[in-house]
């Protein structure tokens, strides 16, 4: 009895001296792809396997082209891949490079995603958080919910970034505040959700709010791209009676006056207009009718001046008006 007492009490003393070198288990490995390794706090590397078990701060290295997906014990599921390194911690991770998908059901605890520059709050929600190391910018996208976001350095300096929005955190511009949350278009969003490989039901299907897709009742199961032919005898309501028929029947029948005959008489090959066709030009209207008017200027009387005359005479025998061949020509076709 003694020695069994002795042995238990060895065992409680080596199990309490054990207890603290075992790491507290944060997260379970649920999905993997390709090859990712482990870090643990002792700095051993290893690689992971599905279904692993990973203690408080233990870093994962994702190798390109694979992926992984864990689950934390808060309802949490973080998906990471080629190339992105994480920390894990208790109730946080910090994201040291690449992306991370963060899908969270969690209502109860307060969670945290850091970078270098960055701290993002959320609770029950779906963000994308993305670090780059070569130019210490942080990125999140949310899908989602709602999340806190703010300069690991100044958390009182907070945006509440709603989905469909995106924050960038950029040391260069703010002064390493995050910018004002801007919108991204859905074909943005499916986009940057395609680089992980597996997209909620909700993004590949359409959701209430898209509205429902009209069908017709009378075809139903018919397959994309297929021809059909549709037999109907149904006639339109508005001729149904007959009534329409009838109208139209009323106006055929109609009795039609011919016009009375015109006789058309042409001569010669072109036209001619009689002198009724024939306008007068247009007088200006701005130009009025001008009569003309009487002089009052009585005629001038000329006398017989003999004078005048004698004196005339004699000019032209010294001044002939043509020369004497001239006027001896002139006087031969006189006497004529």
């Amino acid at each position: 009895m003694k020695t069994s007492l002795t042995k238990l009490s060895s065992s409680l003393l080596l199990v309490s001296f054990a207890l603290p070198l075992w790491g507290k288990p944060v997260a379970q490995v649920i999905e993997l792809t390709g090859t990712v390794f482990a870090v643990n706090s002792d700095g051993k590397t290893v690689a992971i396997k599905l279904n692993q078990h990973l203690e408080d701060k233990t870093e994962i290295l994702v190798e390109e082209g694979a992926s992984i997906t864990l689950n934390d014990y808060y309802d949490a599921t973080y998906h990471l891949i080629g190339g992105s390194h994480l920390k894990f911690f208790n109730k946080s991770v910090q994201l040291k490079k690449g992306k991370s998908w963060v899908q969270s059901m969690n209502s109860r605890h307060p969670l945290a995603l850091t970078t270098a520059n960055g701290h993002v709050d959320f609770w029950k929600g779906e963000f994308i958080a993305t670090f780059d190391q070569a130019s210490n910018r942080t990125q999140v996208l949310v899908v989602n919910g709602e999340v806190g976001v703010s300069n690991i350095l100044n958390k009182t300096f907070k945006f509440s970034i709603p989905a469909g929005s995106f924050s960038l955190i950029d040391p260069e511009q703010e002064n390493g505040n995050p910018r004002t949350p801007t919108q991204v278009g859905f074909q943005s969003l499916q986009t940057a959700l395609s680089e992980f490989k597996k997209l909620p039901e909700k993004i590949l299907s359409p959701g209430p709010e898209t509205g429902p897709v009209r069908e017709i009742a009378s075809i139903e199961g018919v397959k994309k791209g297929e021809i059909i032919f549709i037999k109907s005898n149904r006639i339109p309501a508005s001729v149904s009676s007959g009534e329409a028929h009838k109208y139209y029947k009323k106006i055929v029948s109609k009795k039609i006056i011919p016009s009375p005959q015109i006789t058309v008489k042409i001569y010669g090959m072109a036209w001619e207009k009689t002198e009724a066709e024939v306008v007068s030009p247009r007088t200006p209207a701005s130009i009025p009718k001008i009569e003309p008017r009487q002089s009052n200027i009585p005629p001038v009387q000329f006398k017989n001046d003999p004078e005048f005359s004698r004196s005339l005479k004699e000019q032209e025998t010294v001044q002939p008006k043509h020369p004497k061949e001239l006027q001896s020509l002139i006087d031969d076709l006189k006497s004529f």
